[in-house]
Parts: C-alpha cells; structure tokens; sequence
C-alpha cells in the first residue's frame, strides 16, 4: 500500500473534501470552505488527533468513513451481520484507494469474513454537494445476513452542536426540531416502509450562531424512500458522527454468495448559513436528479379531488373543465374514483380499469373535452396499493405484501401490493399502460396512502425490497412512455427523497393546502428540495382539512411558492374571485420561465409569525418575494423586511404585486411608498435596510416584485 497516496483532494467551486489514507482506513480530514493552499501530507498529518484520544482501548481510534469495533471505534458499527452458525468479528482493511476525477473509489476487504466493500465518494463541482454510494459484496461460500449496513458515516466537527429534523404528521409535513447534540445518540428511526409524514430523510448538524445567512451546517440526505435510520452522536472522548442507512427488519437482507447489495446514496454538504446549504441541495437536484422535464415551465394545474371527490359524471367534470380553463388551468387531473366499483375508498384499488356506470363511454369524452380547451390531461392511480373488495384481490391475495397466518390491519381499507413480485409489477405496467396509450395521458399523480405493515411475502420481511422494486416501476413506464410526467403523491408529502426524485418531478407537499400551514410545510420541504417541484395550490375559502378560512390573496400568494394550481370547484367562483386568480396565473405564466432555476432565499424575519422567502433570477435581473402572516405580531409595526440574493451594485424596481392593496390599506395611516407606486432602490439597500413592510392583518400576505433597472 505504500504506492498508494497519503490523501486524496476533491474541489467543488467553493469547497474542498480532503480524504486521509495514512490510517487503517481512509477517513475524512476535512470537508468545507475552499482550501487554496498546496497540501502534502506532512502538513496534514499535523493536523490528525485520532491519535491522542482518551479513549478506554489502546487501539488508535479511527473516525474512518468505515468506523468498526476492530479499530476501537464505539459508536455505532457500519456493518453489523454473520453467517449462519458463526459470528467473527467483522474486520476489513484497505484494499484499494483511487481517484479518477472528481470521484474517488475505496475498497475495503475482510478476508477473514469473505466480504469486500466498495465506497465510491463524489463531490459535484459545480454544486458542491458530496455523495457517497456504498455496497457490500458476499465473496463466501455460504450466506451473509446483514443485520445493519450503513450508507455512509461523516465525521462530526466540534463545533457542530445542534442538531435540526424534520418532523410532522399527515397534514403538517416538515416541521423543524432543533435539539443540543449532548451525551447519548440521537437515533430518528422511520419504521413507516415509505419516506414518511412523521420523519424526512434529512439531518442538520450546525454551531450555536446559526442562521439563514451565516454559521457552519452540515446538510445530510439519504435518498431512500423506505425504513431508515439516522443517526447523529458525540462519545465521550469528543469523537462526533452522523451516520444514515437502511433500517433492515430481522432476516431482511440476506447476501447469497457472489450476491452485491448497493445501498441508497448519501448527499450532503457543510456551508455557511441555512441558505448557502439549500442552494447547493437545489442546484444539485436540479443538474443530477430531476428529470428533464422538470426544467421546462410548469404548467398551472386544476385537480378535481376537494372539488368533486368521489362524486364523478361527465356533465359535472366537463363543467368543472371549463371553469378551470376560464382561470388559466393548462392541466387537468382526474383524481380518485374513475375506475371500477370506487365509490368510494373501501373497494376497486387493483382494478384499474374505467368504470362505465360512472363514464358510460369511457374516458374518451372527458379528455377530449378537456383537449378542446388546449389542456393536458392527467390521471390519478395508486397502484402500489390494493382493496380486500377488489377482483384483484379476489384473483391474487398472494400478491399482498403479508406473514402467514397473521393478520395485517387496513389502513384506509387498503392492503400493499408486493411490487417486487415481476407478476405483481408487469399488471400494473400494463393497467397503466393500456390507460396512457390509449388517451395520450400527459401525467399521473402517484398515490400512495398507507404505510406498510407486516411487510413479507409470508416468510420473510421484504420492507426492503418495495422502495427499488418502485424505481424500476416508475422507470419502466417513464422509459415506455417518454413525454410522461409523474408526480410523488403519497397522502402528501410522506415520500420525497432523492430515490423517489430521480423517476418522479413533482410532489404533492401536502394534503393540508391551508395557506397559513402550507407556509411553514413549504419553507421546510424547500431545506433540501427546489420550489418548482412543489405542489403548491389554490385551495377553497374554507379549507377541507384545517376548516379555517383565509382570504384568496394569501391562497394565491402562497401557491406561487411552487407549482402553482387549484384544488377548488371553480364553478362557484363569484367574478370578483375570478378576476383575482387570472391576476395570479398571469403573474405565474409571466415569471415561471426563470422560476425553475431560480435561487431560494429564507429571508430573516423580526418574528417567527412572520414567514418570508424569495426566489431570485440566477441572472438577479429579477425577483419574487414574499411575507405571509400567519398571526398578529406584538409590535404595532412589522418593521423593515431585509431582502436577500440581489445584485448589491444594480438598481432595482420594486412593485407591490400581490393586488390586495384596498385589504391593506385599512390598517395603516399611511402605506410605504412602495406599495402605492413602485420605487427604484439599489439591492446593497434592499439587502441592508430592507422594505418597510405595511402592518398587515392577520393571515395576509404580499408580493414583490423587482425588477434590475437598465444602465
């Protein structure tokens, strides 16, 4: 191993990854602002303490990228699993350290255990967001079983001493936690079988000073949309980590000989400030993730769901048709209830096939009606998904995802198909298929409104096998059908991850299109994924899930934050709303050409009911801003709202754009200048005084808009 070099350097635009190889093992040495000076490894060994911990065990203590019990590492192991009848200590040493570019390839062997792992390490340079891909090979003569496998273990500076989740339940997705980083691991567990409401895949480590524009963060993602687990510990000896895998139910993963298991990516990066960290996760997505069509301009949608839900006809649709085209709707979806005997949500899933007592003449009519209009058409389905009251089920019960002789509960009377099952997985491809062909469906909105219980195919747990087998579904359609779009639905937001990203470009952030809930739902959901990907729409007075009314400004307002459309029955719209929401579209369809690449700002707010977030040109000529206020403040005066991402040098046009001045008005004296007639200022005074902001009632927003003013 002498020949081989004592570290490794991967450069991004503005940071640096230095990978050691001086150790057992190679670890990470450091990971954050650009180093611009020439290295060798005397300097950087003047810089490595693993050496002088204090620490219970003799052995030189590694933080490796693959910390183990056999180098005295006490944290949490990155493999733990055995052969039958045998239980050696796992111990692997280097093989093979090599970089090619900006990617760097280790391979670690455990001969004494048959087993070979391979690291591969990237740093994307232009959005210098890091990824580490793992996967462990069985080079034995008899089976693995893998009781736990880590995707990856990043070292955790000191001065990383909060840690920042996210949380939430249906209807209230990614809400933020922040807890110290003290004695004992913080272990957030997803035991859900999909990405899940309750916990998102994501973890910030950060020093005490953070905020949106300053102090250290490490950004952690694991794109994975199944059972995981995240882990983030300082020992005793101050020896941090944060680790991400796989949450493997008992016997899941069993490596046959010769057998390779790939795990699901980790992608992270540490910058300055909540915003540098979102910015990178954004340009990242966007180059390395999403789908191709996802950079194109989104069209404004129209659901049928909260405005009809189960109740389905063709004169009603076609009503609701063209009232969603007379506000500027470019896409309409047919939600649930289209399919045989789905009258409601107790029978027909599996059977994806049209209901003729609800269409007489099939879907033909409905989406011609809908093409008169120019619009797309788009079909809801939930095809990992199956009623106990359906002919599939009555066909294929063994395709239920189930252990024998126990009873799997219903959720929303629904049971799980196995897709991993090729039979399983080539009916819904084809159900699927016949409907796209037939009606040159432009889009479908993914379902998926359960979590998975008892997951096994009547022996054995295969949590495991459900998020890969969904990919590969996904793909087979989206490679079958190239013009196709697919939205992430999954009662929600419960499944957004880079995994499910990669087939899908859209996701329905939430059931709860309440604006004042979507405010913090959408300023969380955007921690780590772009805007233009968010399904974000104009819901009714009163909205369905909250019951809480807010007025069509703020609706609309928010709904401009990502992929704006309706969830109303736009048939009862009075002309006064109707004038109001083409006001909204026209300003959607004007800006939506910058929007998809567009760089998000968390603006700093004086008060926490105050939410405000931007999005600005990546060529600064222009901008969105918002403040939406969820309650009244205690000061009298919302004060000056800084702005952020604007050319400090150039000179701006700001214009109050929201069109809700004469709701305003009333609750001031006298109205900022701004919101009367549009100002010309400079972008350094945007972002160091900022704008007056008019008092604002509760649960009203406004938007702004600059425009950089020619030389």
């Amino acid at each position: 191993m002498s020949s081989q070099p004592a570290f490794f350097r991967l450069d991004g635009s503005t940071s640096s990854l230095l990978v050691s190889n001086h150790g057992q093992l190679p670890a990470i040495t450091w990971f954050g602002a650009r180093l611009e000076a020439d290295l060798d490894s005397d300097i950087l060994a003047h810089h490595d303490d693993s050496a002088h911990s204090f620490a219970t065990l003799d052995a030189r203590a590694d933080m490796s990228l693959f910390p183990q019990p056999s180098t005295g590492f006490m944290g949490s192991a990155c493999l733990i699993g055995h052969r039958p009848n045998a239980g050696r200590a796992i111990s692997f040493t280097l093989g093979s350290a090599a970089q090619s570019g900006q990617v760097l390839s280790i391979v670690l062997e455990d001969k004494q255990n048959a087993l070979e792992l391979t690291q591969q390490m990237t740093l994307d340079a232009d959005s210098d967001v890091a990824t580490i891909a793992t996967s462990l090979k069985n080079t034995g003569t008899d089976d693995f079983s893998i009781d736990w496998l880590a995707s990856a273990t990043l070292p955790l500076p000191n001065h990383l001493t909060q840690c920042i989740s996210q949380h939430g339940r249906w209807g209230l997705e990614n809400q933020s936690y922040q807890r110290a980083i003290g004695p004992g691991r913080i272990d957030i567990s997803n035991q859900r079988g999909r990405t899940g409401h309750e916990h998102a895949p994501n973890i910030i480590c950060a020093a005490n000073d953070l905020s949106v524009d300053a102090g250290d963060a490490l950004y952690v993602h694991l794109g994975w949309s199944g059972n995981y687990s995240l882990r983030v510990e300082r020992m005793h000896d101050g020896v941090g980590y944060v680790q991400a895998g796989v949450l493997l139910n008992p016997g899941e993963e069993v490596l046959a000989p010769g057998e390779t298991l790939a795990c699901p990516e980790v992608h992270f990066t540490q910058g300055a400030g909540l915003n540098q960290c979102t910015q990178r996760f954004h340009h990242f997505a966007r180059k390395n993730i999403l789908p191709a069509w996802t950079r194109k301009p989104r069209p404004i949608h129209a659901n049928s769901w909260e405005a009809m839900y189960f109740d389905l006809n063709d004169k009603d649709l076609n009503a609701l048709v063209d009232a969603a085209a007379k506000i500027g709707a470019e896409r309409f979806i047919l939600d649930d209830g289209w399919f045989i005997n789905r009258r409601d949500d107790t029978a027909g899933l599996g059977d994806w096939t049209v209901d003729k007592t609800v269409f007489p003449n099939g879907l033909t009519p409905l989406v011609e009606h809908v093409r008169s209009h120019k619009m797309q058409f788009g079909l809801w389905f939930e095809p990992e998904m199956i009623n106990p009251d359906s002919n599939l089920y009555r066909e294929h019960p063994e395709w239920v995802l189930h252990f024998t002789n126990t009873t799997t509960p219903l959720a929303r009377g629904q049971l799980v198909l196995d897709v991993a099952r090729k039979d399983a997985s080539d009916y819904l491809f084809d159900c699927i298929s016949v409907l796209v062909d037939e009606h040159e469906i432009d889009y479908i909105k993914w379902d998926m409104n359960r979590d998975l219980v008892l997951a096994g195919d009547g022996t054995n747990y295969k949590a495991s096998k459900q998020p890969p087998a969904v990919y590969a579904l996904m793909k087979r359609l989206n490679d079958a059908h190239p013009k196709l779009e697919i939205e992430s639905c999954s009662s929600g937001g419960a499944r957004c991850d880079f995994g499910v990203l990669k087939q899908t470009g859209r996701v329905w952030t939430s059931d709860n299109i309440d604006p004042l809930a979507r405010a913090t739902i959408q300023q969380g959901f955007t921690r780590f994924f772009p805007p233009e990907i968010m399904g974000a729409h104009v819901g009714h007075l009163h909205a369905h899930l909250t019951g809480r009314s807010t007025n069509l400004h703020t609706r609309a307002i928010v709904a401009m934050q990502g992929q704006f459309g309706f969830e109303l029955d736009a048939r009862v719209l009075n002309d006064e709303d109707i004038t109001t929401l083409h006001h909204y579209t026209e300003l959607y369809k004007t800006h939506r050409s910058w929007l998809n690449d567009s760089i998000y700002w968390q603006l700093p707010t004086n008060d926490a009911l105050l939410v405000a977030s931007g999005m600005v040109s990546s060529s600064q000529e222009q901008a969105l801003f918002s403040a939406i206020l969820l309650d009244s403040l205690m000061a009298t005066r919302p004060g000056h709202q800084r702005l952020r991402g604007l050319d400090p040098k150039s000179r701006y046009r700001v214009t109050l754009v929201s069109n809700n001045i004469e709701q305003i008005e009333p609750f001031n004296k006298v109205l900022p200048d701004w919101c009367i007639n549009s100002i010309v200022t400079t972008g350094e005074l945007l972002s160091a005084i900022g704008l007056s902001l008019p008092v604002m009632p509760p649960q009203s927003a406004v938007l702004i808009h600059c425009c950089m003013e020619a030389n």
